[in-house]
């Protein structure tokens, strides 16, 4: 068995990038220090504000300062993640900031002196060279919260769906093989080009858009990557200076910081519910933010900004106390030991008081069922001799259908329902639940087993036939009829709530089952005129189609193409309402 997932604490380091030569003549000292260290690896880091003598104090994992190269940075914190990629855990370094901190010097560097990307593909190549690992990279950013793919020659928009393990991924994403450094560089320089960026007040080329590049590395039994982000930084419009679509953009960025503070926020605090969906940018960062891969955050700061600098410090600080769950990439195996969750139930239900509901599950699932009592039955008969037409039969059957097929209260094992005869005889003038034994004595069918039993292709109309008595008239006859279920032996004594109960679930069974049929085989143009079905869904569902002839065998595989348990619950709702139209 996997060994099980152990808390890892997000790594949060301190860069303070050199001042630049407009900076040099003004500034007197950096607003950012190193105190001393502690046992265990921590340091103290001071912010001290120059002109007004305020003064901060936050413990990091580790600090850089001014005359410390990107190159440390790696080689102290970044390099140690890697080798997990190749047994399967994931990682993400990212770097945030406020704009102009140096974020993007840090990931992308110079040709002289490369930066925190460059030198991770080198080394992760470097592993490579003699065995069978594979290396692919993708490079993508996230402008005014929409993803575009960077080594697509037009700007192609991409998706962000969960798989069916819960896992963020983005749909039409290009992976690139990559052998060398020299066709990485080439495609990295084509990605870097056609990256968002533009002038502002503080800064000649300011990102306009958080830029993520992954490694993937795949092997015959493993496969793991490490997301290397910059995002883009905080931006104080008031000294930006920024209008049009440059204020529009700082909205966006600004907006998606700030539901990154809620999201480190929330985990501090242990909430129930995280804010991941609040923006694209918390959704990529999901998995590195509580979630189960290696993260290790640099803050970048600029050494003339006091203010900045304790809002960037004081939400990295925060970051660290979140831990992420790591476990190797071998999978779980299902635990051998059965629950008996008949006895769970029936625990919950004398909990509770609920002896009626104890006495039903009784007569579902023991040998000997409980009868219904007399009383019960009295009132049922009244209810049905009031009932008279069959649009009245109608309108009170299809309201029992509809609760049988979506309440979870309700439930019928798989091998005890019937199989409704197709041989049963039709009286209109009574309104009774059907006998699914055969046809060899008058019985009365109901209008709801008229209204909803399927003409299917092994049914051929015959003329209507008249019995001894002359009240069975037949509408329908199977050609060759199989096999007849009798609920009777099924279930002994089953009382008319359990035929029914029976019957809705078979019901059910039968529509999920066309439902599956449907995706399974319907072309583009009948899928997208299922509801909750559009022409990006359509075309996913015939990608998945190539990959395998039948991609949806249960309500589950639903959830490969972005549909979550509630949205299936209403459109099979929805589905089985227009029945009774």
């Amino acid at each position: 068995m996997a060994p099980a997932a152990s808390p890892q604490p997000v790594r949060v380091v301190l860069r303070v990038r050199p001042f630049l030569p407009s900076e040099a003549a003004s500034a007197t000292a950096p607003c950012a220090s190193l105190l001393g260290g502690h046992p265990g690896g921590e340091v103290t880091v001071q912010l001290k504000d120059q002109h007004t003598s305020r003064c901060e104090h936050y413990k990091l994992d580790a600090f850089f300062g001014q005359e410390d190269s990107v190159s440390e940075i790696f080689d102290r914190e970044v390099s140690a993640v890697i080798p997990g990629i190749f047994e399967g855990i994931n990682a993400t370094v990212f770097a945030y900031g406020a704009t102009g901190s140096g974020k993007t010097y840090t990931m992308q560097g110079t040709e002289d002196y490369p930066g925190l990307i460059p030198l991770a593909v080198s080394t992760v190549l470097a592993l490579c060279t003699g065995t069978w690992c594979s290396v692919e990279v993708s490079y993508y950013e996230v402008y005014m919260e929409r993803c575009y793919d960077l080594l697509e020659p037009k700007a192609k928009e991409i998706m962000a769906l969960d798989d069916k393990d819960g896992n963020m991924q983005l749909k039409g994403l290009c992976w690139v093989p990559v052998r060398s450094m020299e066709e990485f560089q080439e495609l990295y320089s084509i990605g870097v080009q056609r990256r968002k960026v533009a002038h502002t007040g503080l800064n000649d080329a300011s990102s306009r858009s958080h830029a993520v590049l992954s490694i993937r590395v795949s092997t015959d039994a493993v496969k793991g990557k490490i997301n290397l982000i910059d995002l883009a930084g905080s931006e104080d419009n008031r000294r930006t200076f920024n209008e049009g679509i440059r204020l529009q953009e700082s909205a966006k960025i600004n907006q998606s910081l700030f539901a990154l503070s809620n999201v480190i926020s929330a985990l501090n605090k242990n909430e129930l519910r995280i804010p991941y969906r609040e923006s694209k940018l918390t959704r990529i960062l999901q998995d590195s933010l509580g979630g189960s891969s290696h993260a290790v955050m640099i803050a970048c700061l600029n050494p003339a900004e006091y203010q900045e600098s304790v809002n960037t410090v004081s939400l990295a600080a925060r970051s660290r106390h979140i831990g992420n769950f790591i476990s190797s990439a071998s999978k779980q195996e299902t635990p051998k030991v059965k629950v008996d969750m008949e006895a769970k139930l029936r625990e919950w239900l004398e909990s509770k008081g609920k002896t009626r509901s104890i006495q039903r599950m009784d007569g579902l699932f023991s040998p000997v069922a409980s009868k219904t009592p007399s009383s019960m039955s009295h009132k049922k008969q009244l209810t049905s001799s009031r009932i008279s037409g069959r649009a009245k039969t109608m309108d009170q059957d299809g309201g029992k259908i509809k609760k049988i097929l979506f309440d979870p209260a309700v439930r019928v094992p798989y091998e005890n329902l019937p199989r409704v005869s197709t041989q049963d005889n039709v009286n209109e003038n009574k309104a009774v639940l059907p006998s699914v034994t055969p046809c060899k004595e008058e019985k009365p069918e109901s209008s709801l087993r008229r209204a909803l039993s399927p003409i299917s292709s092994n049914r051929v109309p015959v003329k209507q036939q008249t019995s001894d008595t002359g009240n069975c008239p037949s509408f329908l006859e199977p050609k060759t009829p199989k096999e007849t279920c009798q609920i009777d032996e099924k279930i002994p004594c089953a009382t008319p709530l359990d035929k029914f109960n029976a019957l809705g679930s078979a019901l059910k069974e039968t529509l999920v089952q066309q439902y599956l049929d449907f995706l399974n085989t319907a072309n583009k143009e009948e899928l997208q005129q299922l509801k909750g079905i559009g022409a990006r869904r359509a075309e996913y569902i015939l990608e998945l189609r190539e990959d395998s002839p039948r991609p949806f065998k249960s309500l589950a595989d639903l959830e490969n193409i972005g549909l979550s348990s509630k949205q299936i619950q209403d459109i099979l709702r929805k589905t089985a309402s227009g029945i009774f139209k």
